[in-house]
């Protein structure tokens, strides 16, 4: 196993345990977080970490499930099947590390159309409840 597995290792036991410290140590200072809905880059750790937490009230977190994965070097593509309230989303998490296990960019794709309407309109609601 290369060291990106182990990392992996430590990213699913977070989602699965719902770890709420899971961001804190796994995202690296200087993350870019790419967002499906949002025009352009979101830098740094705290909004990084807000956007992904945003994602986590937005999908249905227990019918989320990674279906297939893929390791290069330091990067990773996760392919993710889960809902937004009726709607079946499919999406891919691409992942980049730094040596010291971190993640430095990550970027979330989905399809299908109806699954980005939703998860815009899902989104926004979480990013207001935690920003308050």
């Amino acid at each position: 196993m290369n060291k990106t597995h182990s990392y992996l290792k430590k990213w699913h036991e977070g989602l699965i345990s719902n770890d709420p410290k899971l961001l804190d140590k796994i995202l690296d200072e200087s993350c870019v977080f790419t967002s499906p809905i949002v025009f352009k880059p979101i830098e740094g750790k705290e909004m990084s970490k807000l956007y992904l937490m945003g994602a986590g009230q937005t999908f249905d977190m227990d019918r989320f499930e990674y279906v297939r994965e893929l390791v290069d070097g330091l990067d990773s593509v996760l392919e993710f099947e889960t809902y937004i309230g009726d709607i079946s989303v499919n999406g891919v998490d691409i992942i980049r590390w730094n040596e010291e296990g971190k993640i430095i960019d990550f970027k979330v794709m989905i399809r299908p159309l109806q699954a980005i309407g939703a998860l815009q309109k899902k989104m926004s609601e979480a990013l207001e409840n935690l920003s308050k």
